[in-house]
């Protein structure tokens, strides 16, 4: 089969890479530039790069053009961590840029999350999460509007306790912040999700909806973040019950009650009693 022009494109560049032609954070030519060069159409130079992005090698900035990708580890997000603070933990700069809108109707995907009636009028925040000036998650937050209606802590990144989370802020307002539900999954991102992130459609995303709720299991808020899976990895911290050495009066019990008896088995298959 014969090779595709994209296809022979990525395989070029990639070399190139590898002999260290452009250096890692180096832009690469413009499309129209490479297609010159190739003898090919912009389109098929975009349709290579992709490949390369998706591999890591390269990575797209929005409005500003292809680079080469520096060599990084993955992101490590305890499931419960603010975002900030772990990219802050990975020795990148943390910044945050947000859109915050009241009087949201939720639709109905929402609405089921928070518990809610179809159109109840909802805070809704809009989040990029950058580091070192880069990109690398989306989020998008829906509250109530009734629970803090009328108080300094309607906008989650405005006012006194701005950023400082969702418990802190529900409390202030007396609402205990008793649990939070965790639910992932992997998919493709859509156009306008690629572009901001810097990424393909071919990349996979780790989507990760949070919904915090109240001791009552009210929730309060819930959250999706966008992760791509080249960047980041989910870190769950689970704690195990703590439990209390077996003496010689406390043997394991079988399914009648009794003493359980340790056994081992013959080689011709037959159980063989210690």
């Amino acid at each position: 089969m014969p090779t595709a022009d994209y296809q022979r494109i990525a395989e070029d560049l990639r070399r190139r890479l590898a002999e260290g032609e452009w250096s890692p954070g180096e832009r690469l030519p413009p499309r129209a530039q490479l297609a010159h060069e190739y003898r090919t159409s912009p389109a098929a130079i975009q349709r290579g790069q992709e490949l390369l992005i998706d591999t890591g090698l390269l990575e797209g900035r929005k409005s500003v053009g292809v680079f080469v990708r520096a060599p990084e580890a993955r992101i490590a997000l305890p499931v419960l961590l603010p975002i900030p603070d772990a990219i802050r933990q990975a020795g990148l700069v943390p910044a945050i840029e947000y859109r915050s809108d009241v009087k949201v109707p939720a639709p109905e995907p929402i609405a089921r999350r928070l518990s809610v009636d179809i159109d109840t009028l909802c805070v809704r925040t809009r989040y990029e999460y950058l580091g070192n000036a880069r990109p690398l998650a989306l989020g998008e937050s829906w509250e109530p509007m009734a629970l803090t209606h009328r108080t300094p802590v309607l906008l989650p990144e405005d006012g006194p306790l701005a950023g400082t989370g969702v418990a802190r802020r529900m409390a202030s307002v007396g609402v205990r912040v008793g649990h939070a539900q965790l639910r992932t999954h992997a998919r493709h991102p859509d156009d306008h999700e690629a572009l901001r992130l810097g990424i393909t459609r071919r990349t996979l995303i780790i989507r990760l909806d949070r919904t915090h709720l109240t001791d009552t299991g009210q929730p309060v808020e819930t959250a999706t973040f966008l992760l791509p899976q080249t960047r980041w990895e989910l870190v769950y911290d689970v704690p195990i019950p703590a439990s209390e050495p077996l003496g010689d009066g406390h043997r394991p019990r079988g399914a009648d009650g009794h003493a359980a008896e340790s056994r081992a088995i013959r080689q011709d298959g037959t159980p063989r009693r210690r």
